[in-house]
Parts: C-alpha cells; structure tokens; sequence
C-alpha cells in the first residue's frame, strides 16, 4: 500500500503509534501488537506499539482522544470504556470522543468454579444464590469495571445477589477462584481458557449470544433462560474529525492485517476467534453495546461510591 496521497500529503509521513491503555502482556495488549505487525506491510512499517497505562486503561484513553485527529495516533479500545463512565468511575474518557476502525476481538464471558468446587452446575449456583445472597463471592478485576458489571447483570437476571471481591487485574481473580478463595472466577472465556484446558478451573456458563467454539459443551445462559449477555471486546479507533480518507488507509491496512492467516491462527491459539468488524458495523455494535452497558448499570445501580 506505502504512502498515499490523501490531497495535501503523503500518508504516512511519520511514525504512528497505536496506544495501548494498559501494561504489557495478553488483555488488549496481544490484539494491538498482532495488528500492528501485520498492518505494518501496509502502511509503510510506520505503526509502533505505546503502552499507557494507569488509572484502570483512564490514562492511555484520554491521551488517544486528546491527541491531534491526524491519524498518528490510535488508540485500542477495550471492554472498559463502555464501563466505567455508566458505572460512575470519576473523568473516564467517552467512546464518543473517538471514531472506531474496527472492532477485532469479542470474548464472551464467562462463570468458572475450582474443578471439586460443590456448585457443579449453574443451577446449582442460582439456587444457593437465591437463598443466600451476600454470600457467594465472584472475583473482579476492579470496583466498576466489566467484571463488576457482568456480576451485576447475571445477579439482575437470576434474582440472585452476589459479593463481588476486587483484585488486582484478571490473572489474580482468576487465581482466587483457583485458590478457592472466592467461589466464582468471572473472566473472558479467552481470558479463562488456558486454566480450562489445564484442568485448574471448570466452566460453569458462558454469556455469550452462542456457545463459544472453544467450549462447545458449555451452554450459554440464554439457553439456560437466563436473559443476560455480556462480552469482552477489542478494536482500534482515531481521535474524533480524523479525515476520512486516513480513516478509510487505516482501516484497509487493519482488515488486511486480522484477515490473513497469520494473524487469525495466533488469533485463535490464544483462544480469541478471529472477528472482524468495519467502521460502519462496529460504530452500531459499540453503540449497543455502550447503551446495553448503561442500562444494566443504571437498573442495577451499580456505581463506584
């Protein structure tokens, strides 16, 4: 692709980095770094990778909606803000204040026990829930954030209270529902899956809109008649007023980058199934899914004190 003439430059000129919000590691650090590489080719080899993290992913945000909409700048967005600016976490940057590229990633998630644990179905789970609410413990990986609010959301639609107990990131609230320290681990099933797979924790539900292909035997909670559907997800955007010609380079260059097979095996053996959405259909997916967000939130009354 190299250098295109969008009218009164060549773009790119220079090096464009793609911010991350939060630390180095999987989460949406692995998605950004697989989109940089292999959008690389198509974009001159200028796009780098910029870690910002802090104030659970607030810092990198707000540097990538501040930034100059001239398309050296984009950001990764993730599950959190569509969260925290419903669940009242304080000057959280809007998803309005950027225009989407694309959406590359969207994880269920999902409820998971240590293998002996005695909730050894969901129903099992709902019902000790229903007669004894503060007392089932879920791990979070943060006051009012996506974990908190998929407690909430499965709590609404079972008629159940759960206790929610934050840790610090999700591989520590994946290790407590290990450790036994909390009764139920909340993850993405991506998030989850290598614990699965090694038989350190077992799936109980996953809440997605269909069973996840990397557990077919797992049933959703809308098969269950449990109304509740909630994701972690992944996708690139620009600074609002980013020209449209620079938007349309970009998004050519990410859709040719998520689309090969490189990328979508990489994609797939960290057990996020490859999934590509365009300007147009992930503006309508995040917006209902920013709205969804609210509402749960706001009929849950779930909000940071």
């Amino acid at each position: 692709m190299g250098l295109v003439d969008v009218g009164w430059a060549k773009y790119p000129e220079k090096r464009i980095r793609l911010i991350v919000p939060f630390a180095p590691g999987r989460g949406t650090d692995l998605p950004a770094r697989i989109m940089a590489k292999y959008a690389n080719p198509f974009l001159d080899n200028k796009i780098y990778v910029e870690n910002i993290a802090g104030a659970a992913g607030a810092l990198g945000f707000r540097a990538g909606a501040m930034a100059k909409p001239d398309g050296y700048t984009i950001t990764m967005l993730a599950t959190s803000i569509s969260v925290s600016p419903h669940t009242g976490v304080k000057d959280y940057p809007l998803l309005s204040q950027f225009d989407p590229i694309c959406v590359v990633a969207v994880d269920p998630a999902t409820l998971v026990v240590k293998p002996d644990h005695r909730f050894k179905t969901v129903n099992d789970l709902v019902e000790y829930g229903k007669t004894h609410p503060d007392q089932v413990t879920m791990s979070t990986t943060g006051v009012g954030g996506i974990n908190h609010l998929i407690i909430a959301a499965f709590g609404e639609a079972t008629n159940c209270k759960f206790k929610a107990i934050p840790y610090d990131g999700s591989t520590p609230a994946l290790v407590a529902a290990i450790g036994g320290h909390v009764d139920v681990g909340v993850s993405g099933t991506g998030g989850s899956l290598e614990y699965v797979r090694g038989g350190k924790l077992r799936p109980l539900v996953t809440l997605g809109a269909k069973r996840s292909k990397y557990l077919p035997e797992v049933k959703t909670a809308k098969e269950l008649g449990i109304d509740v559907e909630m994701y972690m997800w992944r996708g690139a955007a620009v600074p609002k007023n980013t020209p449209k010609e620079i938007k349309s380079i970009l998004e050519a260059a990410f859709r040719k980058a998520m689309e090969s097979e490189e990328s979508k095996k990489i994609m797939d053996n960290e057990g996020l199934e490859p999934i590509y959405m365009g300007p147009e259909e992930a503006q309508e997916w995040l917006k209902k899914i920013d709205g969804y967000h609210k509402m749960i939130a706001d009929k849950t009354g779930l909000k940071v004190q």
